[in-house]
Parts: C-alpha cells; sequence; structure tokens
C-alpha cells in the first residue's frame, strides 16, 4: 500500500512543505514577514516584475481593506 499512486498527491506534498517553510520563517522572525520574505520563502520570482492585474488592484486598496 505505501507504493499505491494514487496515494500520492504531489501538489498537497507540495503545499505542506510551502506551509511548513512559511511557519519556519515566521518561527524564526521576530515581527510580521515582509511581502519579499514571503516571497522568497515560497520560492516566487521578483513580485514587481511580475504584471498581475490582482495584485495591482490590491496595491490600490486602503491600508484597512488590506489587512483583511
Amino acid at each position: 500500500m505505501q507504493n499505491d499512486p494514487s496515494l500520492n498527491d504531489e501538489q498537497l506534498e507540495h503545499e505542506i512543505r510551502l506551509v511548513g517553510d512559511l511557519v519556519l520563517a515566521a518561527s524564526q522572525s521576530e515581527g510580521p514577514l515582509s511581502d519579499e520574505a514571503l516571497d522568497a520563502v515560497l520560492g516566487l520570482e521578483d513580485a514587481a516584475a511580475v504584471d498581475d492585474p490582482a495584485t495591482e488592484a490590491a496595491d490600490r486598496r486602503p491600508p484597512a481593506a488590506k489587512a483583511g
């Protein structure tokens, strides 16, 4: 049963690793992680270089709206 390919969910394993990496980074930080630190932990490319309309819209929201 251990080698049953139907029990292997690579996407879930990847997400679990990402969450683990985020928890580890947060536990080593004295305060909230910056967006740049989160991007680095998640292995994202330079967010400023990515043209993402959703990100741009979020950046235009007032600070109180961003928190929620």
